[in-house]
């Protein structure tokens, strides 16, 4: 567990460095109102490909799986650091967040393999935690070298980390690859329509997923390009804004394993998230501090939501469900393809602040979703 927690917290650095950054960087070669459009193609081949997750992982096994990934990702951050041409930067990208998604939903298999019924709360807090330390240090990291050498240079950093994963996975010795079952996505949803509970986090899931996808992709040009912050501020207000993820993650795991609802924590999670959403529309200056106690307030509730869920999902899922797995994953490159083309459609119409609208709605509706439908 200790060398898996190690490779996560690498991974997801290297995802993390330019998560609010490709967003401005994918502006400068097309027009900012379709950037969004390149995450719904990169999404949708994500899509395609786990829908492949069990026979892949039944053929070659979940190490040779992880380290083939990796490698594709390296080279493509590679591309992206060092390319010019817009068609090589929008094929690197797409290529960049498909092996993201596949590398993420290899390493839920990894942790399943290890980890232990009875404390599964404390060991996905711990784990969940160890991923958003990576958040929350990389907007600072990411301020900083950007101010010093440039948009492209974030990609390179994270070329180094893909290779130090990489290396990791070859020398590390992790417990062999278990039988997987084998079940068509078509069974799977099947399995999903007969199961209230997992049908249920499985929506809570996605309308997580969606306010990640806005607001990764749509805050940072919001905060550059329209209230006028520059990338140092940014990576200040960003970092606070991150830090519930790790002051959270523990704490909640052990929580429920004491007894306390996931149900409840979810639904106030909701709550918390969807005010917190709509007091992003009061915001009318240029101020540090507020953009940033706002902005932690979303993600206080988001890390309520996030921790509570993946335990919920865990609890009530195998090991050898690969495929429920992979449909639980599918929610962010569903919510990718979704969430960029509700918004495109909606800043043809109307102002950029209709997007904080939009998320306060559907807040609301997940508060809703998971005290209606969540069994305790």
């Amino acid at each position: 567990m200790k060398r898996l927690y190690i490779l996560a917290f690498i991974f997801t650095l290297h995802i993390a460095l330019s998560g609010y950054v490709n967003s401005t960087y994918l502006s400068e070669f097309i027009n900012e109102n379709y950037v969004g459009l390149l995450y719904t193609a990169g999404s949708l081949v994500t899509l395609i490909a786990f829908s492949y997750s069990s026979e892949i992982l039944a053929k070659i096994g979940d190490r040779k799986a992880i380290i083939l990934g990796v490698l594709i990702n390296f080279i493509t951050l590679l591309v992206l650091g060092f390319a010019k041409t817009p068609i090589l930067i929008i094929g690197a990208f797409i290529a960049f967040m498909v092996t993201n998604s596949i590398i993420m939903l290899l390493l839920d298999v990894f942790f399943e393999h290890l980890e232990d019924g009875k404390t599964i709360g404390n060991m996905r807090g711990i784990y969940l935690s160890v991923t958003n330390l990576a958040w929350l240090v990389s907007p600072v990291l990411s301020g900083y070298i950007i101010s010093v050498y440039g948009h492209a240079s974030i990609y390179i950093v994270a070329s180094v980390l893909a290779l130090l994963m990489l290396s990791g996975f070859f020398i590390a010795r992790f417990p062999a690859s278990r039988k997987y079952l084998k079940i068509s996505f078509f069974k799977a949803i099947k399995h999903l329509n007969g199961n209230k509970n997992i049908r249920a986090i499985v929506g809570v899931n996605f309308l997580l997923q969606f306010f990640y996808a806005i607001m990764v992709i749509y805050t940072p040009i919001y905060l550059i390009d329209h209230i006028g912050f520059d990338w140092e501020t940014l990576g200040i207000i960003f970092t606070i804004m991150l830090l519930p993820f790790i002051l959270l993650g523990i704490p909640v795991g052990k929580i429920i394993d004491k007894g306390v609802s996931e149900k409840k924590l979810i639904t106030v999670g909701f709550i918390v998230m969807a005010l917190a959403t709509f007091c992003l529309l009061l915001i009318q200056t240029k101020t540090i501090i507020l953009w940033a106690i706002i902005l932690f307030t979303t993600r206080f509730g988001a890390a309520l939501v996030e921790t509570a869920s993946e335990i919920y999902f865990f609890k009530r899922s195998e090991v050898t469900d690969t495929d429920i797995l992979s449909i639980f994953r599918d929610m962010s490159p569903f919510a990718y393809i979704v969430a960029p083309i509700t918004a495109t459609l909606l800043l043809l119409i109307f102002p950029f602040k209709v997007l904080f609208i939009l998320i306060t709605i559907l807040m609301f509706f997940g508060a809703l979703l998971s005290r209606v439908w969540l069994t305790k």
